[in-house]
């Protein structure tokens, strides 16, 4: 039966296609052809008897709908049907996806059309001579009946190492409008540095249109990594165990380490009540340390999608080989802010008297951190300028500012500044749209200090601005004190915003008019 929110139509054709096919290496091989419109409802798929990482991880699937040219899902074999790091299969019994040892995968993902459906495969030289089967059921629906503009996504990806401590791991970067509906993630620890397996855990920035009923911006904070699956106290007491929409099927201490046990764990989760629909941007990101990280993530949008992230070379889709971010092909926005910090909230007066002096390069030791505070470690108490590209509209100074160690889903107490430059053609009003977290204030040049007020969670307002004609600096100061306000969202040190003139068009934002 399909979600309510995916209204497809009532009347429809059961049909089924099932083809064994040979995998030549490196040849695209088409699975199933369907005409449309339709959606497929279940899709069976079989190789080995015993799949070797190569069978689970150097097999790609694509999936293209309505004539598209580039594919709207990419993903290895066994990590589509949620078997990660090319492991042999363990038992997986999910909302959407089902596993049995010596069995063959199942996922049951409604994937609608239009005009037509294409699925292949390609494989690379560790597969030999082994092919693929594959069954696809599919509801056929009468002529003018299917109006869904929605299609399903799936993206791979896999990083090694990982940045430790710092960007996080990016799981989806979705434009466009749609419903996020899960992913599945998994880890090969080799960070050594804390017995944990992650550096925080989801956070999951939304945007949506400047006039959205539902408001422009959204952002979920997750609190520890296995807690994000429904576990918790590290994951590591917990026997693998799958259910309904969240669990942790595949966990094995290694004892490789020379100072702390590691271990690699597969994992996964599905919104289903507690649905993330969006209406401009996703973004998804996972705190990590340098392990050996890998996702894939499931969503609806309507196309086109933004192009995905480059799949790896077949080496490199193995468990173990390097593959670091600048090899991914991950898209690098402009920075359009700079941000200064970390001080300490009761060295509010440091800050401002830093944030006045002239030079981007130009550090601050005296925060006002105690010599035990994790601020101190590597010297990440000392405050600088640093450039910050927002995520759609998104400001988040964690993945600038953070401190290391094991208590690393929180943010220790901090203050920090971010700055930019907005244009006005004459003096003028615009309209702010801000969302945020604890305490935000703000100010235009050299003009006062105002306060917007505080947040126990992350909330939106508008707030009038008065703009003189040529360029205006921005400045916004933004809490993330030790109390209960950053208990409610876990320590979450981030602001979204937008500005709009009274024309309906948004500003643009410009970094470094004065730096």
């Amino acid at each position: 039966m399909s979600p309510d929110w995916l209204a497809l139509p009532e009347h429809f054709a059961p049909a089924r296609v099932t083809t064994y096919q040979a995998l030549p290496p490196d040849t695209p091989v088409t699975l199933a052809q369907l005409d449309g419109p339709g959606c497929i409802r279940r899709i069976w798929a079989a190789s080995v008897r015993r799949p070797t990482p190569a069978h689970q991880r150097q097999i790609v699937l694509r999936m293209y709908w309505d004539g598209a040219e580039v594919p709207a899902v990419e993903a290895p074999l066994g990590d589509f049907f949620g078997q990660l790091h090319g492991l042999p299969p363990y038992p997986l019994d999910s909302r959407y996806l089902t596993r049995q040892v010596h069995a063959g995968y199942t996922a049951t993902f409604p994937m609608p059309f239009q005009q037509g459906a294409r699925i292949e495969a390609v494989a690379g030289p560790g597969v030999g001579d082994d092919g693929i089967l594959l069954q696809t059921d599919w509801h056929a629906y009468p002529p003018e009946s299917f109006t869904q503009p929605l299609r399903f996504h799936a993206q791979f990806r896999r990083e090694n190492p990982c940045e430790a401590f710092g960007r996080n791991y990016l799981l989806l970067d979705a434009v466009g409008r749609g419903r996020f509906l899960g992913f599945n993630y998994g880890v090969a620890v080799r960070d050594d540095r804390a017995r944990w397996s992650h550096a925080g855990a989801d956070n999951i920035y939304v945007t949506n249109a400047a006039d959205a009923p539902e408001g422009p911006f959204a952002h979920l904070r997750g609190a520890g990594g296995e807690d994000a699956f429904g576990a918790s106290n590290g994951g590591v007491l917990h026997r693998p165990s799958t259910h309904l929409d969240q669990g942790v099927p595949y966990y094995a201490q290694e004892d490789l380490g020379p100072a702390l046990a590691r271990h690699t764990l597969a994992a996964y989760r599905f919104f289903e009540a507690d649905a993330i629909p969006f209406g401009q941007s996703l973004q998804v990101r996972f705190g990590s340390m340098a392990n050996d990280i890998c996702s894939t993530a499931y969503w609806y949008q309507e196309p086109p999608h933004r192009p995905f992230v480059r799949m790896p070379g077949w080496d490199q889709l193995l468990l173990g080989t390097d593959l670091p971010y600048d090899d991914t092909g991950a898209p690098e926005p402009e920075p359009r802010w700079q941000l200064l910090g970390p001080f300490h909230p009761d060295e509010e007066a440091a800050l401002d008297a830093a944030a006045d002096r002239a030079g981007a390069t130009e550090s601050f030791s005296e925060t006002g951190y105690p010599a035990d505070s994790p601020w101190r470690r590597e010297s990440r108490h000392i405050a600088r300028w640093a450039p910050a590209a927002d995520i759609n509209g998104f400001v988040d100074f964690s993945l600038t500012f953070r401190p290391i160690g094991p208590e690393n889903s929180l943010t220790y107490p901090a203050v920090g500044l971010a700055e930019t430059w907005l244009h006005a053609d004459a003096d003028d009003a615009v309209t702010l749209q801000i969302g945020w977290v604890n305490e935000l204030r703000l100010r235009v040049g050299d003009g006062p200090w105002e306060s917007l007020g505080g947040h126990a969670y992350f909330r939106n307002r508008e707030h009038r601005l008065s703009l003189r004609q040529g360029w205006n600096r921005l400045q916004i100061k933004l809490d993330n004190p030790d109390d209960g306000l950053a208990l409610h969202a876990w320590g979450s040190w981030v602001f979204a915003m937008r500005a709009i003139d009274d024309r309906g068009r948004e500003l643009a934002l410009h970094p470094e008019r004065a730096r």
